[in-house]
């Protein structure tokens, strides 16, 4: 089983360097969990690679273009975990339940995340959790 470093909530963070890129946006909104209808079905996304990771396509742009857009809702498993990769167009995360962390920081629902071009990251949830997103361009993976 993987060792991770314990999760910061990011209400707790007194500075963001390290954290977000210059041009990365984050929002908490103001809305508690969302539910889920019970008849959206999930499958596994990218096993062998994305651990406990589960995921039910809204569009998918890459089966037209190599380089087109996405978006699903995905689910994580408790103890899913996603190797660092990187993004070379925006990606916007919402998280809708439970606990999303991103390198090592803690989002609740009600978190919006929008990265610049050029992050990279690495995902987990401890606890489980589902999120909304989109991406404009796919990513590349570095591990």
């Amino acid at each position: 089983m993987k060792t991770y470093a314990p999760a910061t909530p990011r209400e707790d963070l007194v500075n963001f360097e390290g954290v977000d890129e210059a041009k990365d946006k984050v929002l908490k909104l103001l809305i508690g969990e969302v539910s889920i209808p019970e008849d959206i079905s999930f499958e596994p996304y990218q096993p062998g690679l994305r651990e406990n990771v589960l995921i039910h396509l809204l569009f998918d742009n890459t089966k037209d273009d190599p380089n087109g857009s996405d978006a699903a809702l995905i689910r994580y498993k408790p103890g899913a975990y996603v190797p660092r990769h990187l993004h070379p167009g925006y990606e916007m995360v919402f998280v809708l339940q439970g606990e999303y962390v991103e390198n090592d920081i803690l989002y609740k629902p009600g978190s919006l995340i929008i990265r610049a071009p050029g992050s990279t990251h690495e995902m987990r949830s401890d606890v489980g959790c589902t999120i909304l997103a989109m991406r404009d361009i796919p990513v590349q993976q570095l591990t």
